[in-house]
């Protein structure tokens, strides 16, 4: 996928929102088309440096798509988010980046060691600054996944149609 066939999709994204919006079928404010192209970025990056096997692209890919999670969450939630949480979010940032490179190179063991490491630690130390449990997870995970649920169905007809071109 070349550059421009990314920007096409990210273009056809925002006028597919654009539209859902218009007809009311989702109502969706300007930082959240902003996030989802984010989410549309980083899959793509993500996606086609993976088969190129260049790696800085994967890591830095992956890293957009979890910016556009996190810019996602924090608008449309209302989250008490500390300046203690930071630190972890970039832990589990790089953690989650480097598993990716992990898995689009499998043959470097150290990015899997080094990612299992960073999330660890940014789980941990976010488990240690809150009072979250288990049952509190729960309730608090559902509603975003079902908010996330015509993003995803949205990115799928995207694929669906450039995979048709």
């Amino acid at each position: 996928m070349k550059l421009n066939d990314l920007a096409l999709i990210i273009v056809l994204f925002i006028i597919a929102i654009f539209l859902l919006s218009t007809f009311n079928i989702i109502s969706v404010a300007i930082t959240d088309i902003l996030a989802y192209s984010l989410l549309v970025i980083g899959v793509a990056l993500v996606y086609t440096e993976t088969i190129r096997q260049n790696r800085p692209s994967v890591f830095i890919g992956s890293i957009i798509f979890l910016f556009g999670v996190y810019f996602l969450i924090t608008e449309n939630f209302n989250l008490n988010i500390t300046d203690a949480v930071y630190v972890p979010i970039i832990l589990i940032f790089a953690g989650a980046g480097l598993l990716m490179l992990y898995i689009s190179t499998s043959t470097h063991k150290i990015f899997l060691f080094i990612s299992i490491i960073l999330l660890t630690a940014g789980i941990t130390l976010i488990i240690a600054n809150s009072h979250w449990g288990l049952k509190s997870f729960f309730l608090s995970i559902l509603p975003i996944l079902n908010f996330f649920l015509p993003v995803i169905i949205i990115f799928l007809l995207l694929i669906f149609i450039m995979r048709v071109k």
